[in-house]
């Protein structure tokens, strides 16, 4: 117990004075480019009646999700995403509001850690979902809007790689594998482990075909020539939409001028299994893990009671955080503008003229018992930009103007 009175939680984070200052003001431009495209900010209840939500609704199995119990003995759990919420949203109390939704969200979420290569079980999600249109235009317009909030954030070198859920659902049933062995392969070809696919297709009765074909999924990325590539590899219906759609997509990026930062993964597969077609995440070298993911969910609103394509993407602030600093930006503690001590006596006039300049937009720091040489110096420790003294003859300043 004493030894862990300092500690935090695996997978939890503290966000210092620095980070937290620059962690606001990204959430400040990412909250006015979602406004500005028309989408409107909700929030959503940190828990939620996991019984009300089976397993497939919540797209997580059960031991990736925190829970706990409300005082009747019901089970709760923390969300472990925002767009499970949102889509609880849509068909509750905004069952009456004119389609589409365009909603956006700047909130946290949690999950256990499973994944070796995760690095947080709570993180600030800043992101967006766009309900009530199916058309490869919504998708491009998330995506599109995914790419724009990287670059307005100022990371360098990103790249985001779309995948289409139902490429690798039809390339698995046309295989004929059953659902069980579909979902150990999915997993496999998501990580790229070539040797693993290999082992275990040595032990299905699948054709020497079938199998060196399913070998290829896992290279099927690169540029737009890779769905060349995968259409002479399928004609199953699913995969012939799934390939049509994302070259609808690619066609519509390149009039946004954002397609310089999409490649494909046609092996892609997100962690939430409701994800129904187009899929998307967002990479940068400095991260080992993506630092946002998204894609299309039509069937996820239905599990609530309300038929509605969806569409949407969720960016990791902790994430980009980690990933700006180790691109060499810098997140230096805020320093107060003035810092201001007074001579006894002089309190009084030492608040009004504080409480007139943070009016005039000045912030200024109260240093109480402190002397006019040991208010210099703490201006001269870089503590604060300027420094003032309130006598009983009025202020003596040093440093920067302020009056």
């Amino acid at each position: 117990m004493e030894q862990r009175r300092l500690q935090i939680p695996s997978g939890m984070q503290d966000t210092l004075p620095g980070e937290c200052a620059r962690k606001r003001q990204l959430e400040g431009l990412l909250r006015r480019l979602f406004t500005l495209q028309g989408y409107q900010e909700v929030e959503t209840p940190i828990l939620e009646y996991y019984d009300a939500l089976d397993d497939r609704t919540w797209g997580y199995r059960p031991e990736d999700v925190w829970k706990t119990f409300d005082g009747a003995g019901r089970i709760l759990a923390v969300r472990p995403d925002s767009t499970i919420p949102a889509a609880r949203m849509a068909a509750g109390c905004l069952a009456d509001a004119h389609l589409p939704l365009r909603l956006c969200y700047l909130q946290n979420a949690t999950k256990t850690l499973t994944d070796a290569a995760s690095l947080l079980c709570e993180e600030t999600q800043c992101g967006v979902e766009l309900m009530g249109e199916a058309s490869p235009e919504a998708d491009a317009e998330v995506i599109a809007l995914a790419v724009k909030a990287c670059e307005d954030a100022g990371l360098l070198d990103f790249q985001l790689e779309l995948g289409q859920a139902q490429f690798v659902a039809g390339f698995l049933q046309e295989a004929g594998l059953t659902e069980e062995q579909s979902a150990a392969l999915r997993g496999m070809i998501e990580r790229k482990n070539a040797l693993d696919m290999q082992l275990y297709l040595d032990k299905l009765d699948v054709s020497a075909d079938v199998a060196a074909r399913l070998m290829r999924l896992p290279r099927l990325y690169g540029d737009a020539s890779v769905l060349d590539e995968a259409e002479s590899l399928t004609r199953h219906p699913l995969c012939v939409a799934a390939i049509d759609n994302l070259r609808q997509i690619l066609v519509m990026l390149a009039e946004y001028g954002c397609d310089q930062y999409v490649s494909i993964d046609l092996g892609m597969a997100h962690q939430a299994n409701y994800y129904s077609g187009t899929i998307f995440r967002g990479l940068v070298a400095e991260l080992g893990q993506p630092l946002l993911s998204g894609g299309r969910y039509d069937e996820l609103p239905a599990r609530f009671g309300r038929a509605l394509p969806a569409t949407g993407f969720a960016l990791s602030m902790k994430l980009l955080m980690i990933a700006l600093e180790r691109q060499g930006a810098a997140f230096a503690a805020p320093i107060p503008d003035v810092a201001l001590a007074f001579d006894p006596g002089c309190r009084e006039a030492a608040i009004a003229w504080a409480q007139e300049k943070r009016a005039q937009g000045v912030s200024v720091a109260m240093m109480y018992g402190m002397s006019a040489t040991e208010l210099r110096q703490r201006v001269d420790e870089n503590l604060a930009l300027s420094c003032g003294y309130i006598t009983a003859a009025g202020i003596q300043q040093y440093g920067k103007a302020v009056q």
